[in-house]
């Protein structure tokens, strides 16, 4: 076998086939990446598309309700709890009528409107128990009854 500098080694030969092998695969791994690049940004593009319409959709409601919020926060209005929670009178009617009674005042404040069941729950007593604090409650006109509900009146 001869020689020449034009003719590489077969070991070189080998090293260069293989090299060229390689940069064939990984130019084909980047061109797939590529593919899946410009899928994915097709999709985020049809995702921001979808995003921004409901925005538009929703910022009227939005907006609406921030205004209702930041209008109740402004005038001392928490939404979550009823008037009476805050009102000292509460206080004078738990120590006036005392027991099972104060106890479903405190339950009432805390839960808001309930049925007599609830109330008995609640309480942890008998139904004999609790149809006597309703009709304390109510003979006192402390609270509304409507729908088979209890609520406190506001004081």
């Amino acid at each position: 076998m001869s020689l020449s500098v034009f003719n590489p080694l077969p070991d070189q030969q080998r090293q260069i086939d293989e090299l060229t092998r390689n940069l064939r695969a990984s130019e084909e791994r980047a061109a797939r990446a590529e593919s899946e690049l410009r899928d994915e940004r097709a999709r985020n593009i049809g995702i921001e598309a979808g995003v921004s319409e409901l925005r538009t959709i929703l910022m009227p409601l939005y907006q609406g309700l921030g205004r209702i919020f930041g209008e109740m926060a402004g005038i001392g209005v928490d939404a979550s709890q009823p008037s009476t929670k805050n009102n000292p009178a509460w206080e004078q009617w738990k120590e006036r009528l005392g027991g099972a009674t104060a106890r479903a005042i405190d339950a009432l404040m805390v839960h808001g409107e309930m049925n007599q069941t609830q109330l008995r729950i609640i309480l942890g007593c008998a139904t004999r128990t609790v149809t006597n604090v309703v009709a304390a409650l109510n003979q006192a006109k402390l609270i509304d009854k409507r729908d088979g509900k209890i609520r406190l009146k506001e004081l």
